[in-house]
């Protein structure tokens, strides 16, 4: 599905935080970046056969922003970039021992109940992002959906007091509660233009957009 990294000098919450994905979307892997350059990254996934590539960035010892690049040689480009408010690993969570999923299955993202159009938004552009499967809630329950799909691990846009959360669930690890990480989205961004902001969403005077870094 994708290679996980990181940008350069991660911390160990960012390192932790690169392991814990590599847990929740199957078949992927958490690769320590060295020095490698973008290129070399690109090169690397798309010799393991990744469709994804995930930098996740770093800003005063915490994730910061999740960039997800498109992989392909002929035709590579970033997708789109998630701006976080926090996260929640998943030892803080409950969970030690999750292992990585070492399959092909279906990768399905959808929402909590009674959400906003602004969360079926964003579970659009995650599904996109990660080249995952949206699929509408509606009265659904998420173990109805994981069985209908015949998948194990769902990813699931939730209502959060400061923006939108992702959580993670694994059913195989436990089939009522999420395993994580819990991701705290402040700002969305696609690159065809698709956009969400919690300050311009709550109406809350912005004071400068994060930076539009590439690395």
């Amino acid at each position: 599905m994708m290679l996980i990294t990181t940008s350069h000098r991660p911390t160990r919450r960012t390192r932790s935080f690169g392991h814990d994905l590599e847990k929740v979307f199957p078949n992927s892997l958490y690769l320590t970046r060295g020095k490698k350059t973008i290129q070399d990254l690109l090169m690397e996934a798309y010799d393991r056969n990744y469709e994804r590539l995930l930098i996740i960035n770093v800003w005063k010892g915490n994730p910061l922003k999740m960039t997800f690049i498109k992989v392909d040689p002929n035709d590579w480009g970033y997708l789109g970039y998630l701006y976080l408010h926090g996260i929640k690993l998943q030892r803080e969570m409950g969970h030690r021992d999750v292992r990585p999923l070492r399959e092909e299955m279906p990768f399905v993202v959808t929402t909590a109940k009674r959400v906003g159009l602004d969360h079926v938004a964003f579970a659009q552009a995650f599904a996109e992002l990660t080249g995952g499967t949206f699929v509408p809630r509606g009265e659904l329950s998420l173990q109805g959906i994981a069985n209908k799909y015949n998948t194990d691990v769902l990813g699931v846009i939730e209502r959060h007091p400061r923006g939108m959360a992702i959580n993670f669930y694994r059913f195989d690890v436990d089939k009522e509660n999420p395993v994580g990480p819990l991701i705290s989205v402040k700002i969305w961004i696609m690159e065809d233009g698709r956009r969400w902001d919690y300050k311009e969403a709550q109406g809350i005077g912005a004071q400068g957009e994060p930076g539009q870094s590439k690395e």
